[in-house]
């Protein structure tokens, strides 16, 4: 939990007075990335100071996370990235030598479905079709992409080839938009991309496939695509993600809540509202400090089920 520091109300008072950082796990144009870069332009007329996001990417997001835990608690060095990743990293990534409550989340920048895309090199009219496929041996192996082993992707993917009694080839890389880009170039098969942002136009161009989502019922950006529940051999297949911001352990109360006041400004703003029609995400409301530690607790529950289901 963040920590109450000596002096809270002169902190709070003169924060932030610099540049703020944020460190984003993952590489430009991913679901994590590209929610922060969104939020920005908000968070600096709210704050008063530039924002700036930094690229780190690797190790599942965990390069950041550790980057972020060994930097000064002053509010100045933020993590941002995929909620799901963050909690289930140090369960799967030797390198991710950190406690993901002994950070704040300060605040959820945005939720989405996944969606299961393909080449448009294939022609699979639904999860049936594609499972038909993959389960006869005269016809090649398929590969699916994720962004690294233990990631949300990787295990929705593991997920998926358990039920459907499948096995692909399974290609890692260092996040979604770079398994994107190799799917555009027909390099990769498949993958389970956040729906949203880059995904939903290469979507909207033709550039890909979209097969099925994984949402309770069918995102009305996309009508035409099923969910994974429709098919006939798999149901109660749901997984979402969501990306956060995040503070280092011991970072003090006042300065937190300085951060979460900007990025609910953020949430309720008709910018953002905006941005969650365009993208086929999902509304959420601005939460308190307890309503976002709630929030990361019932994170880590959905990880234990999922690493379980994997």
């Amino acid at each position: 939990m963040i920590a109450v520091h000596a002096g809270p109300a002169a902190m709070a008072q003169d924060y932030p007075s610099r540049p703020i950082t944020i460190k984003v796990a993952f590489p430009a144009g991913g679901p994590a990335d590209v929610s922060v870069r969104a939020a920005n332009v908000i968070l600096q007329r709210n704050l008063g100071q530039p924002v700036v996001a930094e690229n780190v990417p690797g190790a599942t997001g965990s390069i950041s996370a550790m980057a972020v835990l060994k930097a000064t608690a002053d509010g100045y060095t933020l993590l941002g990235t995929t909620g799901s990743d963050f909690v289930t990293a140090p369960f799967t990534i030797a390198a991710a030598k950190y406690q993901p409550d002994s950070f704040g989340l300060l605040g959820v920048l945005g939720i989405s479905d996944f969606v299961l895309v393909s080449s448009v090199a294939h022609s699979f009219g639904n999860i049936d079709d594609l499972i038909d496929y993959a389960k006869k041996p005269a016809n090649k192996e398929l590969t699916l992409g994720h962004w690294g082993k233990g990631s949300t992707a990787h295990i929705v993917g593991a997920d998926f080839q358990v039920r459907a009694g499948t096995t692909f080839l399974e290609v890692p890389y260092r996040g979604a938009a770079p398994a994107l880009s190799d799917m555009t170039g027909q390099h990769l098969d498949l993958t389970f991309a956040p729906l949203g942002g880059s995904t939903l136009e290469l979507i909207q161009s033709g550039k890909i496939k979209a097969i099925a989502v994984t949402g309770e019922k069918r995102n009305p950006a996309l009508p035409d695509v099923p969910t994974i529940n429709e098919s006939t051999r798999i149901k109660n297949f749901e997984y979402s993600i969501w990306s956060g911001l995040f503070a280092p352990p011991n970072t003090p109360e006042p300065v937190a809540a300085r951060l979460t006041e900007a990025l609910n400004e953020w949430v309720a703003s008709p910018e953002n509202l905006t941005r969650i029609n365009l993208n086929a995400s999902r509304r959420l409301e601005p939460m308190s400090a307890a309503q976002l530690a709630a929030f990361l607790r019932a994170g880590e529950i959905r990880r234990d089920h999922s690493l379980a289901q994997a």
